[in-house]
């Protein structure tokens, strides 16, 4: 998946959902031209082996660069083999970035298997077709090590088979320690799913919860030696995270190993079939080239837009990637720029669906990503979620059968009412409110303090009202707790030094928490200004220090409720006639142009339509795009003939 844009507060359930469904959107992707399919395939499980650590055999793979991992013919995956089970796991990652897996020879799609930000390590499941010479090819966007480790293979079924079908089932929950105890540091969690004697395989998705410590988990066979192999990783506490995997049986049951003792989840999808089974040829697979099934980032085309907002669902029919009919996809499933912790179900379209999880998000503003078998009817499949968020889904393979009879009403999907905003800000955008152009607060339900000579932290000082307000803390504490959808917009800091700013940004957000803000918007500062600071010092530098605080502290994923609204990048150059000649403070036609580009953030922030066009009479742009930085070869909307100013 290509990159998307850049720990929220709110308490919920991340392995199960309670939501229910808001108009519906049937989603009928273009046939894929050109992708490449394997013959139908029985599955075949092996014990976890590795078949590639760039760590042991080292450098780590260069940003941008590509690997090639030999299958065939290694750790018991015979030379027929069309596709296998793997798990693919990022180390060390340099910087925020993704893993493609795609068969060799083959060209490499814009799809991803695994999602990662700087230092992390995560792994992630896919069946993948294997390509010239049985082989894979694996590309990282940032450098990092990777690692692949292989749990099965598919071979081809020359007619009916016992043996290595697979069954859907409706998603249900085998293991929670979160009521049952957490186990030891070390320990091993036994899970016996209710599947036939026989079965050689489970599908199932393994999630931990308020991890303690980085660590690993590993699924495997029970009763045999556990392998080097992990399905499962963590790299700092108070972590939710969750692996789609399928695991080998022995005895019917496995075992998960949890390094830190943390939290087993363990829900179950389907199972592969042994030899008690009746001979047919439903439940083969059929392994394709990576293909991108939805992408709600996408503003064109019927896979596109808009993203899944709260509570929100919508089908997606497959039979243009599949040709025909089919009984289940394997899919990566990857929630991207998401508002807030939330989690997405998959499940075959208009049908009952469990209320288990296929892919889990634990914070704001972040991309994950899980594969999972997700079962097919007749309307195809469907994915619904319980925070609003962006969903791209690639496709490498389907499972041959009928689809189930679609038997509900479509899903609806509907957008949030206008959001509660409430900005705070110094003499800098209070020109909105003494230049009358509280107005131009539009898309939004307005909480306007704007007041002169306001500081974040330290004591005001006195403004041109002939009073002194309070601090920009003191302020955010003075609310009523906040609404889950509010936004606060932080517009404060021109009365402030840079060399107490990093804490006075703490001491700030620490009070937007308090009253209960999952959404910050902090307003960077113009740093090419001709103002002089009341210290007598140079503004230019505080500025510039300031917003680069502001960037460190965003980049660092501490803040995920905090964005940068970057007015500094806005207005350069400055629009003319938009400020005084000290390039802070706005004149009539900047309060309303600043007025305006708050609006479109907000709406931005949705991907809601824009309230006003870029030029008077023009069209309205829907989605609105994020306003940062303009585009030079744009300019600036329009002000005076869009308001009337």
């Amino acid at each position: 998946m290509t990159p998307p844009r850049q720990r929220s507060l709110r308490a919920v359930r991340l392995l199960a959902v309670t939501a229910s469904l808001v108009s519906a959107l049937l989603v009928v992707p273009a046939p894929v031209a050109g992708a490449s399919t394997s013959p139908d395939a029985r599955f075949v499980p092996v014990e976890p082996c590795r078949l590639l650590d760039t760590r042991t055999t080292g450098p780590i793979v260069r940003a941008g660069a590509e690997v090639a991992a030999a299958v065939a013919g290694r750790c018991d995956v015979p030379t027929d083999a069309t596709a296998v089970a793997v798990t693919v796991t990022a180390v060390d990652a340099q910087a925020d970035g993704f893993v493609t897996v795609w068969p060799a020879g083959a060209p490499r799609p814009e799809t991803s298997v695994v999602n990662y930000r700087s230092d992390q390590v995560v792994a992630n499941a896919q069946l993948v077709q294997l390509g010239d010479g049985g082989g894979v090819r694996l590309f990282t966007h940032a450098a990092a090590h990777l690692v692949l480790d292989v749990t099965g293979y598919f071979v081809p079924a020359a007619g009916p088979v016992r043996s290595g079908r697979y069954v859907p089932l409706a998603a249900s929950r085998l293991v929670d320690t979160r009521t049952s105890g957490r186990p030891s540091i070390g320990g091993e969690v036994t899970v016996r799913p209710d599947v036939p004697a026989d079965a050689i395989a489970v599908a199932v998705n393994i999630a931990t919860f308020d991890s303690s410590a980085p660590g690993f988990f590993t699924a495997y066979p029970a009763g045999l030696d556990r392998p080097t192999a992990s399905v499962l990783n963590t790299d700092d506490a108070g972590q939710t995270r969750a692996a789609a995997a399928i695991v080998p049986l022995s005895g019917g049951a496995f075992e998960v190993y949890t390094q830190r003792g943390d939290h087993v989840i363990v829900d179950i999808t389907g199972y592969f079939t042994g030899e008690s089974a009746a001979a047919t040829r439903d439940g083969l697979f059929v392994a394709t080239t990576p293909t991108r099934l939805i992408d709600t980032r996408r503003v064109a085309g019927p896979a596109g837009g808009p993203r899944l907002w709260d509570r929100g669902a919508r089908d997606v029919v497959v039979t243009g990637i599949t040709g025909g009919p089919v009984a289940a996809i394997a899919a990566n499933v990857t929630m991207t720029q998401t508002e807030d912790p939330g989690f997405v179900v998959a499940g075959p379209a208009r049908v009952p669906r469990s209320t288990t999880s296929a892919v889990n998000a634990d914070r704001a503003q972040v991309t994950v990503a899980n594969a999972a078998i997700v079962g097919v009817s007749s309307a195809g499949v469907a994915f619904e979620t319980f925070e609003a968020t962006h969903l791209v889904v690639d496709v490498t393979g389907w499972f041959t059968g009928t689809p189930v009879a679609a038997t509900e009403p479509a899903p609806r999907n509907t957008p949030p009412a206008d959001r509660r905003v409430v900005v705070i800000s110094d003499s800098a955008m209070a020109g909105v409110r003494w230049n009358g152009a509280l107005a131009g607060f539009q898309g939004f339900v307005a909480d306007a303090r704007l007041e002169s000579c306001r500081r974040l932290v330290q004591g005001s000082c006195r403004g041109r009202e002939g009073y002194i307000p309070p601090t920009a803390r003191s302020e955010i504490l003075s609310l009523g707790q906040a609404g889950p959808e509010d936004i606060l917009v932080i517009s404060v800091g021109y009365n402030d030094w840079h060399d107490r700013f990093s804490s006075d940004f703490d001491a700030v957000v620490a009070a937007a928490r308090d009253r209960g803000f999952h959404h910050i918007a902090w307003v960077t500062y113009r740093s090419r200004v001709g103002y002089t600071l009341p210290s007598g010092g140079g503004a230019t530098s505080n500025y510039g220090a300031m917003n680069d605080v502001l960037a460190a502290k965003v980049a660092s994923g501490d803040y995920p409720e905090v964005r940068l609204w970057d007015l500094d990048a806005y207005t350069t150059p400055t629009p003319a006639g938009w400020f005084a000649s000290d390039g802070v403070h706005e004149t009539t036609l900047g309060s309303w142009g600043v007025a305006d580009w708050l609006s479109r953030q907000v709406r931005a922030f949705d991907d809601r339509p824009c309230v006003q066009p870029w030029t008077a009479g023009g069209p309205v742009a829907d989605p609105c795009p994020d306003p940062d930085p303009l585009p030079a070869t744009i300019g600036h909307p329009d002000i005076a003939a869009i308001h009337g100013v």
